[in-house]
């Protein structure tokens, strides 16, 4: 890392949320994702809470570096439509070495949706991909199960 981040850092993004950000696009082929209301997913509102503290980090880190996130507590506090534009903005509140921490708001054209705190680590590619990543894949190859997605268990809904 370059000159670390440093505490009071901000960025802001906009995203403009789209019919692929529903909840139902999120798990397709889990019928308790199908059945809600075409509204953002958490799981995506959650990327878009991570993009401006990794955008802001990428000014600190080498070309072989990419910040992971280690931590996330964020409210989903309303619902989000396609269509909605989302405003986030993000800035540094902690930072020990290559982990820093980010307190990060999301509003959409009326309102606060999102807010909470993310945490990053900042690695080197080749090394966390030889020392953490690598033993994982070749475990489920050995496995037979490298590269399959999809439910396993529990699909179907509670009698």
């Amino acid at each position: 890392m370059s000159g670390g981040v440093t505490i009071g850092t901000t960025q802001t993004v906009t995203y403009r949320v789209g019919r692929e950000n529903m909840v139902q696009r999120l798990l397709p082929g889990v019928a308790e994702f199908i059945r809600k209301p075409e509204v953002m997913a958490s799981g995506w509102l959650l990327g878009v809470c991570e993009w401006p503290a990794m955008l802001a980090l990428r000014g600190h880190m080498r070309d072989d570096e990419c910040s992971l996130g280690t931590r996330f507590e964020i409210a989903h506090l309303a619902p989000v439509p396609a269509g909605a534009t989302l405003t986030v903005h993000a800035r540094c509140e902690r930072v020990e070495g290559r982990y820093s921490e980010w307190r990060v708001d999301a509003r959409d054209d009326l309102e606060l949706v999102a807010s909470g705190v993310l945490g990053f680590c900042v690695v080197s590619l080749e090394r966390f991909t030889t020392r953490r990543l690598d033993p994982k894949a070749a475990f489920l190859r050995r496995q037979g199960a490298a590269g399959r997605a999809g439910v396993l268990a529990g699909a179907a809904a509670p009698a």
